[in-house]
């Protein structure tokens, strides 16, 4: 899937980063072959009676710079030698070989000096690596703690559930849980924590716990997303908010209550009639506003009806012309696939929308919830 390919795994990262070291390290050494070209052509041919050979200095600290002291050294030899060959003569013998020394050994401190700069660059660049490894192990055991935690869908009579996070990095911030409040209620959530990652990631127990703690003791949807709103200004900065869809389904009595705090408008597909609709009454963001208000709202349901919950990652997704994926798309997707199982269709919309991106990278996290009535 083009989600999974733009996601880079750790060898493939290391991979790609010593193939450039390698380009870039070959792209200097061009730059210093054709300065040294470069200086001893206009010592030999265009000035005439004044020497340039100071010039080779430069290429001599670049390569001191990105290769190992012998090449360094062996190029301070070079320079010293061109600049015998191609700079003014008339001075003795003597003269020459006491200039040649003088020359050799000022290549070579500089050399050595730029070459000891090089060294500890290196040391500093290795240290970098290994706390960069270090957090990508952290951030690793992370990811996987978050995929095992996410909750399965319950086995409800009347009812499939189905639901399927893919994040846009390691960690993510959309989040989806499951409350059974009784044998024919179950509660369904969905909810996008602003930004993406493992600032956004870390709200998600928060969120989490307040829910399961409150969900079977508030008496609906608007109730507990009060609830949580006063939770979420308490412990989190102004700039960070939560958007999430509150669902409670009743089996018994084929009903849907609902609550919206800034989210998505699920998409409800009536399977007798084709006709599908978003769930529109909505709320406020959460965790922002000073005295939030939600209501609940209370429909129907009749069998076959597709409850889909989504994030942005789906219906915002971007292909390589930078179309969206676009709620239409998913509307027509599920509509040609009402007859397939909760579980089938969550597989479906997760692959039409890789499929749909191709080879452009995951920018967002990708959620999907499928409540399907029987």
């Amino acid at each position: 899937m083009a989600f999974l390919r733009s996601s880079k795994n750790t060898a493939e990262y290391k991979q790609q980063v010593q193939i450039e070291e390698v380009k870039t390290t070959g792209l200097l050494n061009l730059v210093v072959v054709l300065a040294v070209v470069s200086v001893a052509y206009t010592d030999w041919i265009v000035v005439a009676n004044i020497s340039l050979g100071y010039l080779y200095v430069l290429p001599i600290a670049l390569s001191a710079f990105i290769n190992p002291l012998p090449i360094t050294v062996g190029l301070a030899v070079l320079g010293s030698i061109l600049q015998e060959l191609f700079g003014p003569i008339g001075d003795n013998t003597h003269v020459r070989i006491i200039r040649f020394i003088i020359t050799l050994a000022g290549f070579l401190i500089v050399g050595f000096l730029v070459s000891l700069i090089a060294k500890q660059r290196a040391r500093l660049a290795a240290e970098v690596r290994r706390q960069r490894d270090e957090y990508e192990a952290d951030l690793l055991l992370a990811a996987q703690v978050q995929r095992q935690v996410l909750p399965k869908a319950p086995i409800v009579p009347g009812l499939e559930l189905a639901a399927f996070m893919q994040t846009a990095r390691l960690l993510g911030g959309d989040y989806y849980d499951f409350f059974q409040i009784s044998d024919d209620i179950v509660d369904v959530v969905i909810a996008d924590v602003s930004g993406k990652g493992a600032a956004a990631s870390l709200l998600m127990p928060s969120l989490a716990v307040a829910l399961r703690l409150r969900a079977h003791e508030l008496s609906g949807p608007a109730a507990i997303l009060k609830d949580l709103d006063e939770c979420l200004k308490q412990i989190t900065r102004p700039a960070t908010f939560v958007t999430m869809f509150y669902a409670r389904f009743n089996t018994r009595l084929r009903t849907l209550e609902y609550a919206n705090g800034g989210h998505n408008p699920p998409l409800l597909l009536r399977s007798s009639t084709g006709e599908s609709f978003l769930l529109e009454a909505a709320g406020p963001i959460m965790g922002i506003l000073p005295d939030a208000q939600f209501s609940n709202t209370v429909i129907p349901l009749e069998p076959g009806d597709i409850l889909t919950l989504y994030t942005d990652g789906v219906t915002e997704q971007e292909n390589e012309h930078e179309e969206e994926y676009s709620l239409d798309r998913l509307t027509k997707l599920i509509l040609s696939k009402k007859g397939e199982p909760a579980t089938t269709l969550v597989a479906d919309i997760t692959e039409a929308v890789s499929t749909f991106a191709g080879t452009t990278e995951q920018t967002d996290d990708l959620t999907v919830v499928i409540a399907k009535l029987l």
